[in-house]
């Protein structure tokens, strides 16, 4: 454990702290390495070593994913040549573009590439399937490029859909970060205290861990926004002791921040008086409006073609499946033949040299028919096939 920098005996006044203990902002001095951070942590690192290729972490908001970011990209040896992405690519080419960049001055290097990619969770489709053709490379009988995929639990859902079941088997390894436990909470504080330079001259009493665990679960990023108000109040009150009162306050100058937020809104509550008399008076121009036969045949037509125009028969085209390559498209396309149901291909360029392919069956349907048809593809094994509304006369 890093010994404390100050040391303050009583009466002398104190110095200013040497960094913030409880900042927002990710400093790897302060790191704690806590049971579920350690273990996450050493399964990475045991992963890289295999050559997996692909490897997955998640975690909520504000439990320590970032940090195990910028942990691999400090602690990681010589061996590896490691890039951080923290803003994820928007097309598969930006992601070559930016493994290129990274990558451009390791031709001849025995250096093993490790690309993290940051809040991947806002990654497209695309370039979730640009990651499985990466994952394709290989060296010496390993994975040549090592990817880390660090997003919040969104990821493992998307990850989870059955468009991505090859990708998905290739994660060597599934990890997920949770939060501090209960037991964790002071140790946690006294850490970060003693980083800043204020470990012999104040601390959190044992009370507090169960106030921060109740009102944060256990996030260190909540806990470290009550905390970091609560060390102002206590220095500034030239405290050496952090008990749950304080704490209590500190949480409520946190809260009353978000309440001023909404405060401003406040006006928006006349809005229904509003509505009532905007109501009131429509109503009345409508009935004077009424009362004239010229505006009221007019109105009576206008509300004849709406009905009209509701009530007309619609009719549906049925998509069978959506695939990326167009053999896949064609077998699909072939197999249903086979079985008796007649099916084109349509393609739509999505830019960036991709090229979508949707399975149809031709003609065009009434809903019975299409709940029908739909009904005889998942008897022979199909279930993605799903009716798309089409014009009335439409063929496709």
């Amino acid at each position: 454990m890093i010994k404390a920098k100050l040391m303050v005996a009583p009466n002398v006044k104190r110095k200013p702290m040497e960094k913030k203990p409880f900042s927002l902002t990710v400093d790897l001095d302060f790191l704690y390495p806590s049971e579920g951070h350690s273990r996450v942590y050493e399964e990475i690192l045991a992963a890289i070593e295999r050559r997996d290729g692909l490897i997955c972490l998640t975690g909520d908001p504000g439990t320590g994913k970032t940090v195990i970011c910028r942990r691999l990209m400090e602690e990681l040896s010589d061996d590896y040549n490691v890039v951080l992405v923290n803003t994820p690519p928007k097309t598969p080419d930006d992601m070559t573009q930016t493994l290129d960049d990274a990558f451009a001055e390791m031709d001849g290097d025995a250096k093993v590439p490790v690309a993290i990619f940051d809040e991947a969770q806002h990654l497209d489709d695309r370039c979730l399937d640009h990651v499985k053709l990466l994952t394709n490379l290989e060296k010496n009988g390993g994975k040549l490029l090592q990817i880390v995929l660090v997003g919040q639990p969104e990821l493992a859902e998307t990850l989870s859909q059955r468009r991505f079941t090859q990708l998905e088997q290739r994660i060597g390894a599934k990890l997920k970060l949770g939060t501090l436990k209960k037991n964790e909470i002071l140790a946690y504080l006294s850490h970060r205290l003693t980083v800043a330079g204020l470990g012999e001259e104040l601390r959190f009493t044992p009370g507090t861990a169960n106030y921060f665990f109740k009102r944060t679960q256990g996030v260190p990023r909540l806990i470290n926004r009550i905390a970091n108000v609560a060390v102002v109040e206590a220095l500034e009150g030239k405290k050496h002791k952090i008990g749950a009162r304080i704490v209590k306050r500190a949480e409520g100058k946190v809260n009353a921040a978000r309440g001023d937020w909404i405060e401003e809104r406040k006006p928006v509550v006349s809005a229904p008086r509003l509505s009532a008399l905007l109501f009131l008076l429509v109503l009345l121009f409508g009935a004077y409006l009424y009362q004239n036969p010229v505006w009221r045949d007019l109105l009576m037509g206008v509300r004849g073609a709406e009905t009209q125009a509701v009530t007309a028969p619609s009719r549906f085209a049925l998509k069978v499946g959506t695939f990326l390559r167009k053999a896949e498209a064609d077998e699909m396309q072939q197999n249903l033949a086979i079985k008796g149901f007649p099916a084109t291909v349509l393609s739509k360029d999505l830019g960036e040299g991709w090229t979508l392919y949707q399975v149809r069956l031709t003609g065009s349907y009434s809903l019975a028919e299409a709940v029908s048809e739909i009904d005889k593809l998942r008897n022979i094994g199909i279930q993605t096939a799903d009716k798309i509304p089409v014009g009335p006369r439409s063929a496709n």
